[in-house]
């Protein structure tokens, strides 16, 4: 990769300053969000879900379905948080206002993974100097601050937030890892791994469960020294066993079953598997049940293994079809990037934007997007031709591969390559600062070109 003439770099200093500024930047966006466009959830989906099973446990009944049952339908991360806050609000006089609630703390959840992401970038770039870590980190942050769906998202009922800020933690801690940056104190990085891995389980175990065998891969490809990579990896299994070992335990007790996070796979599988399938989400008759997973819990532990039966016998009965419907899922998860947009309607059950305002907010969402992972794309590329920062490339092609196999296992949806915007936002940011370092190479060696071709004072005429 082409490097700047040598020139004189200031010393590399902390990005925190310039990380409380841009996590301040998306936090004061996503309460404006929050506090002009905020509206509870409406109709039978999700959100409204959640906001059952968080006063469930506010209450004191523990995560229970609609119908009042013990349930592990869901996993258990986001049901708990809602709980949490809608008890605080319960206490502050807001019980009515558990949405809004949520939506604010959601804002701050929204400033802290733009800062991590800040993070993650300047670590990146940082061999490549002070200038370029810098604008890679303010445009990767920036990029996560004004992200319109990511801004819309911090308004709803829904995991994406909150899931976000633990993944681009967990991704800050694996970066600093790999780096070495912190071999002679590895005690506090050990922690943020494991607390951030297990939060992050709970609330999205497919993903980050994905990450471990993704990670040690990485590592190994970009020749991490085996005592670093071993401590790793056992770092990220600690986190999932810490998350997974106890609600084991609680379902075993509770759902009389083995469970180990949650019974939403044969659901999920099913959906994704079937002779009705087209690589969205659309529940169809080929994975009705005589049972409703709220209709108990062995009702919901029976429709969960039948459901996953059925998408194994027909994986096993139409390999053929896999890679096909493979593709059409990616499609349905990568193309667009308006699911925040529906869910904000409440999945049609509350249209109040009329077909202008709808179709001009789903261009502007869809169109950032497509920027943003261009500039990715590009990014990428930088990042994996310089060897100064293969390693850390590796960890971010990891997760971004785990966000693409996570919908070709299940099913195609614009929530599921949530996990992949860190990882975009990085890359962007890193397209970013070579830009520019391009541009001023250019500029240099123009000026000095000039400065050779005019006599000076000093010139014999």
């Amino acid at each position: 990769m082409e490097t700047a003439p040598t020139t004189a770099e200031a010393p590399l200093r902390s990005p925190l300053r310039d990380a409380f500024v841009v996590g301040g930047v998306a936090t004061v966006v996503r309460l404006m969000w929050v506090l002009w466009a905020g509206r509870p959830p409406t109709g039978l989906s999700d959100p409204t879900i959640y906001l059952e099973a968080g006063a469930s446990i506010a209450e004191g009944r523990g995560y229970t379905s609609l119908l009042g049952e013990a349930t592990a339908y869901y996993p258990p991360g986001y049901p708990f948080f809602v709980g949490g806050v809608t008890r605080i609000a319960v206490a502050v006089g807001l019980a009515e206002h558990v949405p809004a609630v949520l939506g604010v703390v959601q804002a701050f959840f929204g400033g802290v993974t733009a800062a991590a992401v800040l993070w993650l970038a300047w670590r990146l770039v940082q061999p490549w100097g002070t200038r370029s870590a810098q604008v890679a980190g303010v445009a990767a942050g920036l990029a996560v601050a004004l992200w319109p769906n990511l801004v819309v998202h911090s308004g709803l009922v829904l995991s994406e937030t909150l899931f976000l800020m633990l993944y681009a933690v967990l991704l800050v801690g694996l970066m600093e890892w790999s780096s070495g940056s912190h071999d002679g104190r590895p005690a506090p990085l050990a922690t943020v791994v494991v607390v951030s891995a297990a939060l992050a389980t709970w609330v999205r175990p497919q993903s980050t469960l994905l990450l471990v065998p993704a990670v040690a891969v990485a590592w190994l490809a970009g020749r991490l020294d085996r005592r670093r990579l071993m401590l790793g990896v056992a770092w990220l299994v600690l986190g999932v066993v810490v998350a997974v070992g106890p609600w084991t335990v609680r379902n075993a007790m509770v759902l009389d079953a083995f469970v180990p996070m949650s019974t939403n796979t044969g659901d999920n599988l099913c959906i994704g598997f079937n002779d009705d399938a087209d690589g969205t989400f659309d529940i169809t008759e080929q994975c009705a049940t005589d049972g409703r997973y709220v209709d108990g819990p062995a009702v919901e532990v029976a429709r969960d293994e039948e459901l996953r039966a059925r998408a194994i016998d027909w994986i096993l009965d139409h390999p053929g079809d896999v890679p096909q419907l493979a593709v059409r899922k990616l499609a349905a998860t990568f193309l667009l990037d308006t699911d925040g947009l529906a869910a904000w309607e409440s999945y049609g059950d509350d249209p109040h934007l009329g077909e202008t305002r709808r179709a001009v907010a789903r261009w502007v969402a869809n169109l950032a997007w497509w920027a943003l992972a261009a500039g990715a794309v590009a990014g990428g590329v930088m990042a994996a031709r310089d060897v100064r920062t293969r390693v850390g490339a590796l960890v971010l092609f990891a997760a971004a591969a785990t966000t693409i196999v996570t919908p070709a296992l299940f099913f195609g949806d614009e929530r599921f390559k949530m996990p992949i915007a860190p990882v975009v936002a990085v890359l962007f940011g890193v397209a970013v600062a070579r830009a520019l370092r391009s541009r001023e190479v250019q500029g240099i060696r123009s000026a000095r070109s000039d400065d050779d071709s005019e006599p000076t004072r000093e010139t014999p005429v």
